[in-house]
């Protein structure tokens, strides 16, 4: 088996230099995903160097994994390092894109595109019914924004904060919540949802789901201070 530095070596300096920022992109990202546009060249790079990066990334502990059944490149650190806390809202919505992106995909051919518009993830949000009121636009620009930078979705139409926007998902949100971890925060959230029906003050941070991925390893749900906005 060939070493880090002999696979390395065989590299073009215009290789070398693309080497360089695919990692660095890859460690931001934690997913590469063969259908985002920007994502592609890194993706087929990473997938033609397989070896090299592992050799790389092996020596931080860290670990990279082909999905071909999705075309998505994971990363994510073998220490459990590096995890990013959810709040309870970004879990919410990041929830409902999972079932947005099962419901809609079911309807596709698989070189299809998964799309909703910002007026469907608000009537999943509502009637999830954790919260009274849809959150303010500028927060469901942020969490958006946010998972966007995950390669979990993309702005295609109009503009983030608007209902009539519409939002390319990514199989990556199959790898951020599998299927095991979307039946057990459907579980957590209906507890919450009886919670508040019965009127009682409740304040539950315990709840946590492992995922696969590095950046966003692990969700722990933190409640919102609706105050600090």
């Amino acid at each position: 088996m060939s070493s880090f530095e002999e696979l390395h070596t065989e590299l073009t300096d215009k290789e070398k230099q693309l080497f360089s920022r695919t990692v660095n992109l890859l460690l931001a990202r934690t997913y590469l995903v063969y259908e985002r546009q920007e994502d592609r060249r890194h993706y087929r790079f990473v997938e033609k160097h397989l070896g090299l990066f592992r050799h790389y990334l092996e020596i931080a502990r860290w670990s990279i994994h082909l999905v071909k059944q999705y075309g998505v490149i994971q990363c994510y650190n073998m220490d459990e390092r590096n995890r990013r806390n959810f709040t309870l809202q970004e879990t919410i919505f990041l929830f409902i894109l999972r079932l947005l992106y099962d419901e809609k995909r079911r309807d596709l051919r698989l070189t299809q595109q998964v799309l909703v518009t910002g007026q469907e993830i608000q009537e999943k949000y509502l009637a999830l019914q954790i919260k009274n009121r849809l959150p303010a636009r500028e927060v469901m620009q942020r969490i958006l924004k946010m998972f966007s930078s995950f390669s979990l979705l993309d702005l295609k139409r109009s503009h983030w904060r608007e209902p009539d926007a519409v939002y390319v998902l990514y199989p990556s949100l199959l790898l951020v919540l599998s299927t095991g971890d979307l039946e057990s925060l459907a579980d957590w959230l209906k507890e919450r949802t009886d919670t508040v029906e019965t009127g009682i003050d409740a304040v539950d941070n315990s709840y946590a789901t492992e995922t696969e991925t590095d950046a966003i390893d692990d969700i722990n749900y933190e409640e919102d201070d609706d105050n600090s906005r």
